[in-house]
């Protein structure tokens, strides 16, 4: 009997812990719009320093749905490619402080860890990202959620 009473209640955390993860990922999504664009280096060695290594950039773009969202605190980035790994030494803060603005732009450098992989394109790829979401006169909710590389990131000049 106290195998089954253990399996069950190993069960009942899975369930508990999935749907946290998704009524996370449903407040952020209701919150907040965002999409990942990718740059890789122009050239080798650009970001490092070093020609053998190939890198690139993550861009977060993202607007925000909810007008009393004051900013975004990311503190975890994983790319599901295990050829890709994001080294994040300091949490990225988008900002909606200003009213006119809801869209906010930041980007965090990847470089392909795994010797020999050919990456070109990362588009469909997935990153998993955390934090929390700072909202006017209320405490910070956490967030976890994974969302798709959309495309390449390109530079607009107005």
């Amino acid at each position: 009997m106290t195998p089954a009473i253990t399996l069950s209640i190993l069960i009942l955390i899975t369930i508990y812990f999935l749907m946290r993860k998704r009524q996370q990922e449903q407040r952020f999504n209701k919150s907040v719009g965002m999409t990942v664009n990718y740059r890789f280096q122009d050239r080798p060695g650009q970001y490092s320093g070093d020609r053998n290594v190939k890198s690139g950039v993550f861009v977060f773009k993202a607007e925000r749905n909810d007008d009393k969202l004051k900013n975004i605190v990311i503190r975890k980035v994983k790319p599901l490619n295990s050829a890709l790994g994001v080294n994040l030494e300091q949490i990225l803060v988008i900002p909606f402080e200003q009213k006119d603005t809801p869209n906010s732009d930041v980007s965090v450098r990847f470089k392909v860890v795994k010797r020999g992989a050919r990456i070109e394109d990362l588009k469909g790829g997935r990153i998993s990202i955390s934090g929390v979401m700072n909202f006017e006169q209320s405490r910070a909710e956490p967030f976890t959620t994974t969302l798709p590389i959309t495309d390449l990131y390109q530079n607009v000049k107005l």
